[in-house]
């Protein structure tokens, strides 16, 4: 018997055996079980805060954008970990009669604008080609750090859009559009390149809920303030503005996170169970896309806050009161949360809640948990192992090669065995 019948299968087992180490590092794009995410801990906190809008009727989108600017901040997520993107300088345009100063509220008690405001990009900077960027890391070599997202795999990071939408688009200064399928593609990418652990995405825009359908990168949570042919209306018409100050989800949203802080274990469950939609006059919705994560597992402080010990001079500052001492706020939100029991209005319109146990979330590789019971992924070390077993493989081959160029048969081998 010849030893070149083993030829073929040693060949075939050294190309998988290589196979598998190259195509090792990507093996970390699986979604995070409930387990993992409940027993593991992010390390940092990004956030993206864009407003899509310019000129002065779009009012509201700015304010809307950096209304959530104010709560991340006061949150602790620092500006360096924020990437702010604001179309128009609402605050200096020539018709606003309070000059440098942005309100969501007609009490004008806050200013949202203030003294303590980074913005990232502005004006015709704000661009779908640009956001992209923002998303995949795929900058010109020449863009500064402050201007890109630095994330990776253990970083939670918050996406938030704000602007004039439609059916599976969203406008970019008034000159573009966002399409559904480009910011799938993006987050697919971000996932690809592991530039994040968690991600969430708010988006609060006219039929909001089209524009997030196409994505499918794992671990995402999307949250649209509308559906299909509903529009996402304003609140707050300011007769000395003469325009509508801040749109209606934002403000609800706001609403919630007025007696959130750090330490807060609120989940999105009890934000959700917030939403009326007699109130916002459209029905709001989520999906996500680990089928095995329900809306009570996620924290809200994981993406609205920071991992960081960060410490203030006071528990409280100016910012956490973002109705700017709306007195008539509580009239509105009491009246409107009796009439709409939880989940009544948009049952319907959100993913079911799934048992653990009814999903199997399937992976090629994992690892015994570590010290911290993480469970992540080591594609170093399967890499490292996955490249000995190929050279090993490759050894054998060479030495079967040699044996086979030799003229050597197994008999000869049993012979010499048996002399010995």
């Amino acid at each position: 018997m010849s030893l070149s019948s083993g030829r073929g299968p040693a060949s075939l087992f050294i190309v998988y055996i290589c196979l598998m180490w190259i195509g090792s590092g990507r093996v970390g794009i699986t979604a995070l079980t409930s387990t993992e995410r409940l027993t593991s801990r992010h390390e940092s906190n990004w956030a993206v805060l864009v407003s899509t809008s310019r000129f002065w009727l779009n009012y509201r989108h700015i304010v809307n954008t950096m209304s959530i600017y104010h709560v991340v901040k006061r949150l602790g997520i620092p500006d360096s970990n924020i990437i702010l993107m604001i179309p128009d300088d609402m605050a200096c345009n020539a018709r606003n009669p309070l000059p440098a100063q942005l309100f969501n509220n007609e009490s004008h008690w806050l200013d949202v604008y203030g003294q303590d405001v980074e913005v990232d990009y502005r004006g015709y900077e704000v661009t779908v080609s640009n956001f992209l960027q923002v998303l995949t890391g795929r900058h010109d070599s020449n863009v500064p750090r402050s201007k890109r997202l630095m994330s990776d795999a253990s970083s939670n990071v918050l996406v938030y859009l704000s602007g004039h939408g439609g059916d599976e688009f969203i406008k970019f200064n008034d000159v573009e559009e966002l399409l559904a399928q480009d910011l799938a593609d993006a987050l697919a990418q971000m996932a690809e390149k592991g530039r994040y652990r968690e991600l969430l995405m708010i988006v609060e825009t006219c039929e909001a809920a089209t524009l997030l359908q196409r994505v499918s990168a794992p671990d995402v949570i999307t949250i649209a303030s509308s559906q299909k042919d509903e529009q996402s209306l304003s609140f707050k018409s300011d007769p000395e503005l003469g325009m509508s100050l801040i749109d209606r989800f934002t403000y609800q949203t706001l609403a919630f996170f007025e007696s959130i802080d750090i330490k807060s274990a609120a989940t999105l469950a009890d934000l959700f169970g917030t939403y009326s939609y007699e109130f916002m006059q459209s029905h709001f919705s989520y999906r996500m896309t680990n089928a095995a994560l329900r809306p009570k597992d996620v924290k809200l402080t994981d993406f609205f806050g920071s991992v960081a010990d960060i410490r203030t001079t006071s528990d409280r500052g100016p910012q956490d009161i973002m109705y700017h001492g709306d007195a008539q706020m509580g009239r509105y939100m009491a009246a409107y949360i009796d009439e709409d029991a939880p989940w009544d209005i948009d049952s319907t319109l959100m993913q079911p809640d799934m048992s653990n146990e009814s999903i199997m979330m399937w992976k090629i590789f994992y690892t015994a948990p570590s010290p911290s019971d993480s469970g992540i992924l080591n594609r170093e070390a399967i890499r490292a192992w996955s490249g000995f077993m190929a050279l090993c493989s490759l050894a054998l081959y060479m030495l079967i090669a040699h044996i086979r160029m030799k003229g050597y048969r197994v008999s000869d081998f049993h012979a010499t065995w048996n002399k010995c």
